[in-house]
């Protein structure tokens, strides 16, 4: 009977046979949403899991009248239950889904003990192996499965955009920081650059892009260098980017925080339009180095890899990041 109930749930795809456990990472990623798909005049609804690797990938399709916690949480018990490898972290990227997905993790937290004691559910726009994993859907899967509908484009026009000028909240004292430089490197110095190498975090570079191309990012330079970077990597940093309507630099975290930088100055504005434009052409990919100026050297990013380390003139902490943003408006 056990049996047959997880079989009603939802369709699921199955583990395939040759999958190579070894290349599994423990860090996953988890959507929970509709699809342009319908069914009987409704949305079909769709569970993705992937590590960040893209190596272990479940799909499950739901009925619209079947989305709820309760069977979120039983398809998640069923993936990680068939799965070799058990997730050290879970994360998603969707806010309207925050408070389903945080009562479905935590209860398959609270059903697996022996598997999800230590396991850290974390609402995070950083979920860029599940990202490429949906737009390859979006433009591959969907549009050939039946009852496929184009999702309409969003509009925005300048009087709602003017209507909605938000007020940010500044910089945590903690983050704070006087100094900083929009600066540029090559996209191929900033793949070379090694996971560990220096602390932060590195995003996975889009694909189909020239090593020549420069990656535009934010150069903080303080004498507080080791507590920004701590702080930074206790928290999920997702993107610096600028907000034209309000002529404010923001440094977004998490799911949903955002915190103001800087008011941009209008003789400086054609440097931070340079800055998102080229986060535009490169997928949104774009950087945060952090260089102290006490102890540093001159801050040179990293030209090749073997530049980075402790030395004579380089940065304390290095991240890469995706403006997700950018793609959501498209």
């Amino acid at each position: 009977q056990e049996k047959q109930e997880k079989q009603e749930l939802a369709k699921k795809s199955e583990v395939p046979s040759d999958l190579d456990w070894s290349q599994v990472s423990s860090q996953w990623e988890v959507d929970c949403f509709s699809r342009p798909i319908n069914r009987e005049g409704k949305k079909m609804w769709e569970l993705m899991v992937t590590d960040a690797n893209g190596v272990y990938r479940r799909v499950a399709q739901m009925k619209p009248t079947r989305v709820n916690s309760v069977v979120v949480q039983k398809l998640m018990t069923i993936f990680i239950e068939e799965s070799k490898v058990k997730p050290q972290s879970i994360r998603f990227f969707r806010k309207v889904m925050k408070n389903m997905l945080i009562v479905a993790l935590n209860a398959v937290k609270d059903t697996m003990p022996q598997y999800m004691e230590k396991c850290k559910i974390i609402p995070s726009r950083n979920c860029h192996m599940l990202r490429l994993w949906l737009s390859y859907r979006e433009r591959e899967v969907y549009p050939k499965m039946i009852g496929y509908t184009p999702p309409v484009k969003k509009k925005t026009t300048n009087v709602q955009a003017s209507m909605v000028k938000m007020a940010y909240e500044s910089l945590p004292e903690r983050l704070r920081f006087s100094r900083y430089a929009i600066s540029a490197v090559p996209l191929g110095a900033l793949a070379r650059v090694k996971p560990g190498q220096l602390p932060g975090s590195l995003a996975r570079i889009p694909p189909g892009f020239s090593d020549n191309a420069q990656v535009y990012g934010i150069l903080i330079m303080t004498s507080r260098a080791d507590i920004i970077c701590s702080t930074l990597r206790s928290m999920e940093m997702a993107s610096v980017r600028v907000d034209l309507e309000t002529d404010d630099l923001l440094l977004e975290l998490d799911i949903d925080t955002t915190y103001k930088i800087d008011k941009i100055r209008g003789e400086e504005k054609e440097g931070y339009l340079k800055f998102e434009r080229a986060k535009r052409q490169l997928g949104g990919l774009h950087f945060v180095a952090v260089h102290d100026i006490v102890t540093g050297g001159e801050p040179l990013l990293p030209i090749e890899a073997d530049d980075m380390g402790p030395g004579e003139g380089c940065v304390t902490g290095l991240w890469t990041l995706i403006d997700y943003s950018l793609q959501d408006e498209d």
